[in-house]
Order: structure tokens, then sequence, then C-alpha cells
């Protein structure tokens, strides 16, 4: 049986190589398969025999050696004879720099920078293609991010730009940076009197202006963010958004002049942590959901760069490659951590794929342990508590924020007390808009995906409402504001794309997420823009006990959100062993209606416990 080694060149140019092998060795074991290998091909370099020629207790070395950026580098694979065959080992070099043999699933790499002054990355993994002996496949690509070893993502819910950080900037100092460096020198927030809409049902037919001073619970009740609803509010130019909530308040029964609380965007010192934490390290004022609609498809998007045809939150569960199975088939470490004794957001979408997963879902206590032990795996995905069993800490209307920024500061702070702290990039989200107001008209998709499959005809060609995105590293400037440098606007889809670039994984994502989207959306890396690490501050107004205990909990006949139906369905599933019938779950859609009958839900299920 044979190994092959391989090579991915993911340069611009192709790469030339020389193979030898120590001690000598015949050509009828181990045989060069070309001397050049072409951007974004595939090909072997040599192939080795693993049973044959190979003596017992004798290790013979491969190499691969060429110039990259004119640095030597070398791409080495070891056999060591055994009674029945070999064992394999593989390490790259660059320059003076090696990395350690792995002769196990461990990926190797290196990170150097070339004459050019670029960064490039060396990589090597095993391969397994179901026969006896594991192929080598190495990768040399342009590197970014070599100070970053753990990358978080904590992703919140249905708030949008300006409704949560459009005063951001207002009676304030200016940005000290803008991210590229040659564009617009102006956070592209709120100003007094000058975004609107109007309709005549509210204030006349008035001008409702966008207003500083929202209140902790608005908007309430909930808004709409279906797909159908989100086109009626960005209308030609977000002016939609007053008439879809007044058409909403009026079938909730409640007061039509009320529908003009859409327009209340919050004052920075009612949402200080957030706040602070934008004016402490980058935030983007063009990010943009990646879908007009709801939660699922945007956290789809943002996991698998696509949300299998889906626009709304249907068709649960959902069975498509994500990041996570990457990471897996890889050897690298994931986790997801959410806030909640009931069931992952992310589980329950793929509920097919993780259901029985124990180990890489945890809690945020197990998430504070890996903080403080310096212990973070390579990528984690934070959620909060959505609800309804403990408070809702994600912002998602109409609960009140304070309870989620207690949890944003809870995060913060376990992050910057880790000993991993100047490795890690914590990146701060929000799935989608939830119908808040935002002035800023959705661009175009850079790609089109296949049409939806709920015959609404969407065929993924626009972005969605603008979301607050904050980027937190010990590398990031204070007071930066950051835009794509790229002319493709930054969306969920970026997280995927740094992910990507940063462990050298093309290879693997035009495989397994071949996602259009993905293969254009910017990366993060030109945020991290110091050249050394930098301290975090102490976050100074933080939510107190009694300001969370005042909180007012849901009442009764506050109605159920989608997310929070699902999850409790999700529940039923892991109670019963089992992923839920049509049947039982249209059933369950028409008891789980409000607070009240989760409450009775919650109490016959909980008793079944433990899970996760």
């Amino acid at each position: 049986m044979n190994s092959m080694i391989l090579l991915q060149n993911e340069l611009s140019a192709p790469v030339r190589l020389t193979t030898a092998v120590s001690p000598a060795l015949g050509d009828s074991y181990w045989g060069s398969l070309g001397a050049e290998v072409a951007p974004t091909r595939n090909p072997s370099l040599f192939w080795v025999s693993r049973n044959a020629g190979i003596t017992d207790g004798v290790a013979f070395t491969f190499t691969a050696r060429t110039s990259i950026a004119g640095v030597e580098v070398t791409f080495a694979v070891r056999l060591t004879g055994t009674l029945l065959g070999s064992d394999i080992a593989m390490n790259v070099q660059a320059g003076g720099m090696t990395s350690p043999w792995s002769a196990t699933d461990a990926e190797v790499a290196v990170t150097f920078t070339g004459q050019d002054g670029k960064l490039y990355r060396l990589s090597g993994a095993y391969v397994s293609e179901g026969a006896r002996y594991d192929n080598v496949q190495f990768t040399v690509a342009e590197a970014i991010l070599p100070q970053i070893d753990h990358v978080v993502v904590l992703m919140l819910e249905n708030r949008s730009l300006d409704h949560l950080l459009g005063w951001l900037y207002d009676g304030m100092p200016p940005p000290a940076r803008f991210i590229p460096a040659g564009s617009a020198q102006v956070f592209d927030g709120l100003m007094a009197g000058t975004f609107s809409n109007t309709d005549p049902r509210v204030q006349g037919g008035a001008p409702v202006y966008a207003s500083k001073g929202a209140a902790n619970t608005v908007p309430d009740p909930d808004p709409g963010e279906e797909f159908a609803r989100c086109t009626a509010q960005i209308g030609t130019a977000m002016d939609g958004f007053l008439a879809d909530y007044a058409t909403a308040i009026i079938q909730a029964g409640d007061p039509v002049a009320s529908a003009a609380q859409i327009m209340q965007c919050h004052d920075p010192n009612q949402v200080p942590v957030i706040a602070a934490l934008a004016r402490n390290f980058a935030v983007s004022d063009a990010w943009h959901a990646s879908v007009p609609s709801q939660t699922w498809a945007n956290r789809a998007f943002a996991q698998a760069g696509a949300s299998a045809g889906h626009v709304n939150n249907d068709g649960w569960p959902w069975n498509i490659p994500t990041i996570f199975d990457v990471l897996e088939k890889r050897g690298l470490a994931w986790r997801v951590y959410n806030n909640s004794v009931l069931p992952s957001l992310t589980k329950t979408m793929f509920f097919e794929k993780y259901a029985a997963n124990i180990i890489n879902f945890a809690g945020i206590a197990d998430f504070q342990h890996d903080c403080a032990a310096g212990t973070l795996p390579t990528f984690s995905f934070l959620e909060p508590s959505f609800g309804p069993y403990e408070p809702d800490e994600s912002y998602h209307p109409p609960y009140d924020v304070m309870h989620g920024e207690a949890f944003l500061a809870k995060v913060y702070a376990m992050l910057a007390a880790s000993p991993a702290r100047d490795r890690t990039l914590f990146v701060v989200l929000f799935d989608e808009h939830g119908g808040t107001y935002d002035h800023v008209k959705p661009p175009a998709a850079p790609q089109s995906l296949p049409q939806a499959t709920d015959g609404s005809g969407f065929a993924f060609d626009r972005l969605g409402v603008r979301v607050p995105a904050i980027v937190i590293s010990s590398y990031t400037a204070p007071g930066t504001v950051f835009r794509s440098d790229t002319g493709v606007p930054f969306d969920h889809t970026s997280i995927l794309a740094t992910l990507r670039d940063w462990l050298g994984l093309q290879a693997d994502f035009r495989a397994m997420l071949p996602s259009a989207r993905i293969a254009t959306a910017p990366t993060l890396a030109p945020v991290l823009s110091l050249a050394s690490p930098r301290a975090w501050p102490a976050l100074q107004a933080l939510p107190t006990p009694a300001t969370l205990a005042a909180a007012p909990a849901a009442a009764d006949d506050v109605l159920l959100n989608d997310n929070q139906k699902a999850i409790l369905m999700a529940l039923g599933a892991r109670v019963a062993r089992r992923p839920l019938s049509l049947p039982e779950k249209e059933n369950a859609a028409r008891r789980l209606r409000n607070h009240g009958d989760a409450h009775a839900y919650l109490a016959a299920l909980l008793p079944h416990l433990p899970m996760r």
C-alpha cells in the first residue's frame, strides 16, 4: 500500500519543487509525480510505499523543497519501518523555523514573512481516503492573523446598527481610525432630524424621525423579521418600517400611535457595555446581515455560508455542512457554548447532525474555565440565553437589553482575564435587524445563490439590514471604524472567510463549504492593525444586580418568538430521544403561543433532563 503526498498551492503562481529521500531508497519504493504544482490544483508531489523497502526500525525522510518569496521551505515526511509496514510523521519548515513532527491527526503549520513583506503559511494534515494508510496534504498560502490562536464569536439577536449604536459618536470626539484609510472619515450613524418614515395612520402622516432614547424594552411588541416583513420595511429607501409596524400594532390591538416607537434608537448611555466596546475597539458601520430575513438563515450563513435554500425559520432541522464539520475533519478543536439549561440554538438548527454530540457543546461555566486555563479551542461560538426558561440575554425585542448587556460584560471579562487574551480574536455580532430601524439600504449581494426553496423566489441576491459588528483584540486600535477594503461588503460569511485564510483551509472549504458568498467575502485581517498587543480596558458602567433584578420578567401573555418555540421543541425531541415528527411539531407550535404556555411545557419536560 502507498501513501500519496499532496501539495495544495493557494498562491497565484506555480511552485517548483525538488524531491529527495535520506537515506537513499530505490525508485521502486517511492517516486516524484511532478516538479511543478499549479495554483489551486491538488496534484501529488510524490508517492511512498508504506510496506515495502522500509526496513524495520529505520527512518527514511522524504523532502520536497522550494523557495517562497525568497525563503527556503521544506515539506517533509518521515517513515519509520515496523513489523507490519511503517509509521508516518510529517513537518513543515521555512527558513530557520520548523514545526514539530506530527504522527497524529494534529495539523502542523509554520507562518513566515517573505522577502516581499507578505505573510505565508505552510501547513500539513493527514487525509484519510478509506484505505489502510492515510495520505498527507500540505498547503502553501498567504497567511493572516499569525498572532491569533483562538477565535471567539458571540452572536446576539435582532438589533440593527442604528437602533443600538446609531448615536455612538453623537456629541463625542470622532473615531480615531478608519479602515480602509481612504474611506469616508465619519461614522455612518444617525443625525437629529435627518432620517424619518411616514404613515398616514401615525401622527397624521407627519414625519416620524429617528430619535435618541429608546426604553430598554423598545420596541414592544416584537417587530416582525420574516422575509416578507423585511422586504416591506426596506421598501424603496428604508421607508417602510413605520407602516409595517403600524399594521402589526393594529393587529395586536394596541394604539396605533405607539407604532412611532419603531423609530426610537438607543442612547449609548442606555447600552453602556456594547457602546464602550465599540468605542474602545473596532466597530463596523457597514456590516450587513447575510439575508434580509430571520435568525436561522443568518446564523446558517455565519456557520455554513448558506442556508440550504431557507429564507425563514422553517424546515427544521437543517442538515448541511458547517464550519464545525470542516474543523472536525482537520482535527481542529471547536466548541459551542450556550448559557441555558435549554438546548443550544446551533444544536437545534442542525439537530440531525449534532443532537448526540456532548463533547463540543458546553455551558458558559465551561467557557469561563477554558478562558481561565488558557485552553480555549481554535474556534468558539457563544450563545446567550434566548429565554424563556431564563431571562433572555440576546438583546431580542421586547426583552430588557440590560440582561444582554450583563451577559456581554461577563463574556468580555472572562476573555480579558484569560492568559490567552493576547492570542484571542473576539467578535460580537447580531444575526439580523429584527425589524428595528436602520437608515442604510442593503446592497446587492456579491454572489447570488440557488433560489429559495420556500416559494418566495428569492435568489439570495440582496444582503440584509446593517447590524452591529465589533472586533475585540489586543491588536485592534481603540476608536476604529472598519469597512471592507475589497468592494464586497462585510456580512456574516466574513467570519468563515477569516477562519479559512487564518487556518489555511482553502481546499476544505472548496470541498465542504463551496459557497460563492464565502469565496468573495472580505476577512477581518486588516482590523488587527497594531504591531504589538495593547491592554483591554475595564468596563466602567455595568448593569448592577439591582438593575437586573428590577428588569421586568416577561408576562405570561407575551408571545414567544420563533427561536424560543424551536428551542422548546428541540428540548421535547431530546427528552423523546428522537426527532419530532411533523404532526408533533405542528401540535407543539399550536400549544406554544406565549410564555405561560412555555412554563407549562417546561414543567412537564425539565424533570426528564439533564442534557446539553
